[in-house]
């Protein structure tokens, strides 16, 4: 708890609200998540990356909706039998991301969250991803998009679709040594895409 309590409080100076990935073995996540809002008062979200069981999920997020908590990233492993009681009991939105991949996952999406997350990387493009955003609008799902390890080029082409999106999480490109496709600055705490033509980003090859 203390070592993430450090490192959210070092990013709390560049970032406007933080993103925490839970899920340990040791049963610590919700100790984890209170050393944190004891040293930021940022908007705080959490993935869970499918560690909990509908058990331990019932039992954490109460807790990390007293702490403020926006939304809870795929607590459930993908299909877990659990996800239409966690979404109907949860204090907390529930949004799925390895639930979600293609137009054809989000119907059933909608019976065991109440938002997605998509990806162009695991939706195979922009067109793809907005028919998905449609899709969620139409079932009453909210939308996140976000992203894997990913240059400058993949974040520029999220980029056309996040206007059109709840939450974005475009950090992708921020987790590389060097980006070979710059072009997308951070500006005080925000992904700002080029205004040159095209997506805006130049190889550096």
């Amino acid at each position: 708890p203390d070592d993430m309590a450090r490192r959210a409080e070092a990013a709390a100076g560049s970032f406007r609200r933080l993103k925490l990935k839970l899920g340990g073995q040791d049963g610590l996540d919700v100790e984890r998540l209170r050393a944190v809002r004891g040293v930021t008062d940022l908007p705080l979200q959490v993935d869970v990356n499918e560690a909990w069981s509908l058990e331990e999920a019932l039992e954490a997020l109460p807790q990390l909706d007293e702490l403020g908590v926006a939304y809870c990233e795929q607590p459930l492993p993908a299909r877990d039998e659990g996800g239409p009681a966690l979404r109907d009991r949860s204090p907390v939105p529930i949004f799925v991301d390895e639930d979600c991949h293609t137009l054809a996952d989000v119907a059933r999406c909608a019976q065991v969250a109440h938002g997605i997350n998509i990806k162009l990387a695991k939706s195979g493009g922009i067109r793809e991803a907005i028919r998905m955003v449609h899709a969620a609008r139409a079932l009453r799902l909210a939308v996140m998009l976000g992203c894997m390890l990913e240059s400058g080029l993949g974040i520029a082409a999220a980029c056309c679709v996040a206007p059109l999106c709840d939450h974005v999480d475009l950090d992708g490109n921020l987790l590389l040594r060097e980006d070979p496709w710059p072009g997308i600055e951070l500006v005080d705490g925000i992904q700002v895409p080029s205004l040159a033509p095209g997506l805006g980003v130049t190889s550096r090859a």
